[in-house]
């Protein structure tokens, strides 16, 4: 799921900045779902260490886990900057236009 949710995240980020940059309606719309996405992949990836956990397999924690988490960090800031800078960049130039 959490693959899912990562893509799904991404697409609504381009949509957002091409919603806002080419005055189309729904800019807000698609941040909502950019920033919806971004958090339910981090619940999925939180709930894949909660079921490793239970089933107390240790060995994909220790090779996982280190790695995942430094990719979901990096994610989670990129589309957080991205989307906020659409959001900065977008309503200046709404207030130009």
């Amino acid at each position: 799921m959490w693959l899912f949710f990562g893509a799904a995240s991404i697409l609504f980020t381009l949509l957002h900045a091409y919603t806002v940059f080419d005055r189309k309606k729904g800019g807000r719309l698609m941040a909502f779902a950019a920033f919806g996405c971004t958090i339910l992949t981090l619940f999925s990836e939180y709930r894949l260490i909660s079921q490793w956990v239970a089933a107390e397999d240790w060995t994909a924690l220790m090779d996982v886990v280190p790695y995942t988490s430094t990719h979901v960090t990096t994610y989670t800031v990129l589309l957080l900057l991205a989307n906020g800078l659409i959001l900065l960049f977008g309503s200046k130039k709404a207030a130009q236009a």
